[in-house]
């Protein structure tokens, strides 16, 4: 062959290896970030940590001076809450008539965002610093994040005052944690915040709070074999039990205190539920039964715990078996978002009293295949939009709960009801007031006067959770 030929196709395939190995350049480089040169120097590097936490989008990462939309920052946050929790936001429903954003709809069924009246929402509106922080807080709030704010920390701004009530604690916590800062001796609440500022918080949120979250695979605990009893939050009025048997086995969970008992089922599937310890402090005693024939149980283990609660009240604030609820359930979403953004705990009382006797009607054909061993979910009441007065005290307790708000289940006897009933005591101005939503939703249907606070004395408590 000639040298020449031979020459020729040496070079073809060599050029033609520079070129593959281009193109596999050209490709890798398309996947980094490549900046504009529109972002200020100093968040460069921020800037670079946030796509890389995946919290961005593409049509974000430029133009990084402009003012950042009600829909952009939806997005952002909606990336934040699934990088958090590791769960996939869903659109659920619209109800706005100027948008079908997917993300913003997510953003708003989360109970994030909420629009600017009940069919607005004004995707292009700038947004301003005091909401970005009351959306950063809810979206900690429902991926299942301790919000708490110091009372004795300083907070050294002379433009408070331009604060809205409703923002104010969520600014309070952005500064607190390092999310936002201010400028000099202002936080500037209304003013309009860049894309490249926008971003730069979620960030900080981001790496504050990326392992306090409520993970999806840790929402929901189960025992795989067995029984167990655990009692490390004893002090603060819950013990957690889960037991993994048969499916057609009968188990009940008994707790006794000073002569008084408490006996609840317990579905043998292994999950792991509440149980509160509501007898006041001294020694408890826990005890899981299985039945064995006709009414007679045996038991399969029993523990004795010694409980000293500080604050008594705080027995009513936790999720158990019959009032059930976590930062994501769809009861605190609904909370949430007919709460708004109120800060008065009374108002936020009243508010959701006021959709449950609106919205929840009585279902009439429950009561005919009730068993005795019923166990209301608050999430399946806001589904349906209806149930017996179980389901009523139910969901008006995790609602509340939800919010640091102490509530009872009561269970007992009153003169507006036929036969054994439940209903709500809860705490206002440090007085248990008692409240009868299933009661009041039968009244307002009616058109018959009724009050919020009922006499006691119509009232026979029995048993309280």
């Amino acid at each position: 062959m000639d040298n020449n030929i031979i020459i020729k196709k040496l070079y073809i395939a060599v050029l033609l290896i520079f070129l593959l190995l281009g193109v596999q350049s050209v490709e890798v480089e398309a996947n980094e970030l490549q900046f504009d040169g529109s972002q200020s120097s100093w968040f460069e590097s921020e800037l670079k940590e946030a796509y890389e936490y995946n919290l961005t989008y593409p049509e974000i990462m430029k133009g990084f001076k402009k003012n950042i939309t009600r829909e952009e920052f939806s997005n952002l946050v909606v990336n934040l809450y699934e990088s958090l929790t590791g769960d996939k936001a869903e659109v659920e429903s619209n109800p706005f008539t100027d948008t079908n954003n997917r993300e913003v709809l997510k953003a708003y069924n989360l109970g994030i965002v909420r629009g600017k009246s009940s069919k607005i929402f004004a995707p292009n509106d700038y947004i301003t610093r005091q909401e970005i922080c009351v959306m950063i807080f809810r979206a900690l709030e429902i991926s299942g994040v301790e919000t708490t704010i110091s009372e004795a920390a300083n907070f050294p701004f002379s433009d408070t005052k331009d604060i809205a009530f409703w923002a104010f604690n969520s600014v309070e916590f952005a500064y607190q944690n390092n999310i936002m800062n201010g400028s000099g001796d202002k936080i500037l609440p209304l003013d309009n915040t860049t894309r490249e500022q926008a971003i730069v918080l979620l960030k900080r949120t981001y790496v504050n709070f990326k392992d306090k979250a409520v993970k999806e695979d840790i929402e929901e605990e189960y025992v795989q074999k067995g029984l167990s009893i655990d009692s490390d939050d004893r002090d603060s009025g819950l013990v957690k039990i889960g037991y993994a048997g048969k499916s057609t086995e009968k188990v009940k969970v008994m707790i006794e205190k000073d002569g008084e008992r408490y006996v609840y089922p317990l579905v043998p599937d292994g999950k792991i539920v509440g149980f509160p310890l509501q007898m006041g402090n001294g020694e408890y005693k826990v005890s899981v039964l299985t039945n064995v024939t006709d009414n007679r149980y045996a038991y399969l283990d029993t523990k004795t715990l010694d409980v000293n609660i500080t604050n008594q009240n705080s027995v009513y604030l936790n999720s158990i078996q019959l009032i059930s609820w976590n930062p994501r359930s769809k009861a605190v979403i609904k909370n949430n978002d007919i709460v708004g953004d109120e800060s008065n705990s009374a108002k936020k009382i009243d508010l959701v009293y006021d959709f449950i006797i609106n919205n929840i009607s009585y279902d009439y054909d429950k009561v005919k295949y009730l068993t005795p061993n019923y166990i209301p979910y608050p999430d399946k009441t806001i589904d349906e939009l209806k149930g017996i007065c179980y389901d009523y005290s139910s969901l008006f307790a995790a609602m509340k709960r939800s919010e640091e708000i102490p509530i009872k289940l009561v269970k007992g006897y009153s003169t507006h009801v036929d036969g054994y009933h439940a209903w709500n005591e809860v705490l206002i101005n440090g007085e248990w007031i008692v409240v009868d939503t299933t009661s009041d939703a039968a009244y307002n249907k009616a058109n018959v006067n009724y009050n919020f606070s009922k006499k006691r004395s119509n009232y026979t408590k029995v048993y309280e959770y």
